[in-house]
């Protein structure tokens, strides 16, 4: 196990084991890992918090493959009817989650996803946005043992595309001192390696106006301005050619 400590043996009560060794060794995973998180948001050593933030990332990487060892053919672990309840329990508790949400607290659900589920809270104001978050993490959580969901992040706006694919303003470190909104961009191009710097650079700008607040009216008259200088500077040649540029890794041989 990590960290060099030793993961206590299930008792066994005659032949009937309490607790499988399985759920045993993921519950002292996730459980490390909220330690290490609660010491995150204690910490202001930006060395120790780069340490200890690999660490919770090993441990919800090591916690994570177990589903992949469990599912994967050729692994000694291969369980394909525990994988199988696996996917099948999580769909069933997202959208058990969704039904709570809309029609036990009349949320707007906007989205869901694997272990995830955001709504519209339909306010500007963050404690308001926590309270109805905390509604929802409260009625959730009474229903099941084993599962707790919790309070990810709080979104001050959101650009959501698809599935996958979505922009938005995070505040983080929310109710301390060190509150902040920063972007968070999952799954579009400008953070893939394999665009240019100009599809970056477009994207980037067209992403920092539709999020800025302000009136649509101005952000369409800013983003047509801007899309059209950078036309024009396309069609005329004076646009630099490494802005064109796409790196680009070959897995295989030529």
């Amino acid at each position: 196990m990590m960290g060099g400590e030793d993961v206590e043996l299930p008792e066994k009560s005659g032949t009937v084991t309490k607790d499988a060794i399985l759920p045993l060794v993921l519950k002292t995973l996730v459980e490390k890992r909220k330690l290490v998180k609660n010491q995150i948001k204690a910490e202001r050593d930006p060395v120790k918090l780069g340490q200890l933030d690999i660490r919770q990332k090993a441990l919800k990487l090591t916690a994570n493959s177990m589903y992949g060892c469990l599912g994967f053919s050729s692994s000694r672990f291969h369980a394909q009817a525990i994988a199988a309840l696996i996917t099948r329990t999580g769909r069933e508790t997202l959208l058990k989650t969704k039904e709570i949400a809309e029609e036990k607290l009349g949320f707007n659900v906007v989205y869901g996803d694997t272990d995830s589920i955001m709504i519209n809270t339909g306010t500007s104001k963050l404690n308001e946005a926590l309270l109805m978050g905390k509604k929802l993490k409260d009625e959730v959580n009474c229903l099941y043992k084993c599962l707790e969901i919790e309070i990810d992040g709080v979104f001050k706006s959101l650009l959501l595309l698809k599935k996958k694919k979505y922009a938005a303003l995070n505040v983080v470190n929310w109710g301390t001192k060190d509150e902040q909104v920063v972007k968070e961009v999952k799954g579009l191009d400008m953070v893939r390696r394999d665009w240019c710097s100009l599809s970056k650079s477009v994207g980037n700008k067209v992403l920092e106006e539709i999020l800025s607040g302000k009136e649509r009216e101005a952000i369409v008259l800013e983003l047509n301005n801007y899309l059209s200088e950078i036309g024009g500077k396309m069609k005329d040649g004076t646009m630099n050619l490494a802005e064109y540029v796409i790196t680009k890794q070959l897995t295989r041989a030529p």
